[in-house]
């Protein structure tokens, strides 16, 4: 990877994580309240030992961007990439701005209807494409899909690990959200269309994509119109929202009753699909494993469809895995800041430092603070709210600092080097860092009042 400027940044926020696990103090939660201890610092050996917890339990959004790179090896060697890409520009190039709020829409509102993050990075390759396609530059291009994820990370709808964590039936800030998304997708298809950006000279578009739109060598006589690249991504798409999104009943006993049915047809006592598929996750509660078997599965049929040899098949997916490897490492050797965070406990004791005096912008200020080091939204609830609970001690207040959390943690995905999307979209642009941050920081002051604002409503409620 040549993106020197994302490691930089990702190695500031690592050191200042290692930096604080030798100054400030432990804490334990403990059902009294949370317990200030001593020092806990990382050693030179728990290093090696995190590395080893990161291959164990944190590969899997590598593994993600992996296979994703597999697919977009195949689909470029196939010049399906390519035919795709050419329609949607020659579609949209007398109305580019349309493709930009459709594009935001599609990012921010999937995310926050489904709780689907992580992996629309499935979709992001193609969309920069043509975004560059239409003369968006990096950062544009960024914000409108990355930045537009995460924009609907802030403001999700329906989270039921949150719900269930603060222990709430019904969610009493649901239209707050809801307000909010309108509020910030506006936000963000104004400031991408409106704000000028002063063009790089140096910077030309399609070098720096990983994946660059090309031709099929003319020797294969395939005459490559994309139709089959189109249907597969239509196709993931639908598959992703029916296995990803959290459904409630009816749907989910109606899902899993489909899926005991197809597992149950046999051929005398040969169980065909179970055996021959494998154990795929039931509809509603995927994994990023389930996502990672299906993008393999669809890079076979991608391949078949389009005339691609096993042998071109294997070698581009050779091809476009080295194209990503240097992000997956990345992916992976970010959630050395949550390790480092939870196994010397020293951000419970600055949240609880903050918030000790119990009123919603002393924690809001701590819930600023802590969640840009959990890297994952579940880790930020599971340890920053509950650090946030056992220190202000008011069940009746659980919701609303799980609100909080939501939208700071949100907050802190769209800028921080903590956030793997982001970090992974940059390194795939080859945009620096400082750029980002030189691009966006008016955009992220008008997200921050919006914030503000959401959190002030919700508290008045």
């Amino acid at each position: 990877m040549r993106n020197k400027s994302i490691l930089k940044a990702f190695g500031i926020m690592l050191l200042v994580t290692f930096i604080l696990t030798w100054v400030v103090p432990s804490s334990m939660i403990e059902s009294g309240g949370v317990k200030v201890g001593s020092i806990a610092p990382t050693g030179f050996a728990d290093i090696f030992t995190s590395l080893e917890i990161v291959a164990t339990y944190f590969l899997k959004p590598a593994l993600l961007i992996l296979f994703v790179g597999m697919f977009y090896g195949v689909a470029n060697e196939s010049g399906a990439l390519k035919a795709v890409v050419n329609k949607f520009v020659s579609w949209f190039k007398d109305k580019k701005n349309l493709f930009v709020v459709l594009t935001v829409l599609f990012y921010s509102v999937i995310t926050a209807l489904t709780g689907i993050y992580l992996p629309l990075f499935m979709f992001v390759p193609l969309s920069i494409a043509i975004l560059f396609g239409l003369k968006y530059n990096k950062v544009q291009s960024i914000l409108a899909t990355v930045g537009a994820s995460t924009i609907g990370l802030i403001a999700q709808v329906f989270n039921p690990f949150l719900l269930q964590v603060t222990n709430v039936t019904k969610d009493s800030f649901i239209w707050i959200k809801v307000g909010l998304l309108v509020v910030l997708v506006l936000l963000t298809i104004f400031y991408i269309i409106k704000v000028s950006v002063k063009k790089d000279k140096a910077e030309s578009s399609d070098d720096k994509l990983m994946f660059v739109p090309q031709t099929r060598d003319l020797k294969t006589k395939s005459n490559v119109k994309g139709l089959a690249l189109s249907i597969i991504l239509l196709l993931l798409f639908v598959i992703f929202i029916l296995g990803l999104t959290p459904w409630k009943d009816p749907l989910a006993t109606e899902f899993t009753k489909a899926y005991d049915a197809i597992n149950g047809v046999k051929i005398a006592n040969f169980a065909i699909f179970k055996s021959i598929l494998g154990t795929f996750e039931v509809f509603g509660k995927w994994t990023i494993n389930s996502v990672i078997v299906t993008i393999a599965f669809a890079t076979i049929v991608l391949s078949i469809s389009n005339r691609v040899s096993f042998k071109e098949m294997i070698e581009e997916s050779y091809n476009g895995i080295k194209k990503v490897a240097g992000l997956a490492l990345l992916a992976a050797l970010i959630s050395l800041i949550v390790i480092f965070t939870l196994n010397s406990g020293f951000i419970g004791t600055i949240v609880k430092f903050i918030a000790k005096g119990g009123n919603i912008a002393l924690v809001t200020i701590a819930s600023f603070v802590g969640t840009p080091f959990m890297v994952d939204f579940n880790y930020a609830v599971q340890y920053v709210l509950s650090v946030l609970f056992y220190t202000v001690n008011n069940e009746s207040l659980l919701g609303l600092y799980g609100f909080v959390v939501q939208l700071t943690y949100g907050f802190a995905m769209l800028v921080l080097p903590s956030s793997i999307l982001l970090m992974v979209g940059l390194g795939y642009v080859e945009e620096s860092y400082s750029k980002w941050l030189k691009y966006i920081w008016k955009f992220l002051l008008a997200v921050f009042v919006a914030i503000l604002i959401a959190i002030s409503i919700a508290t008045l409620l």
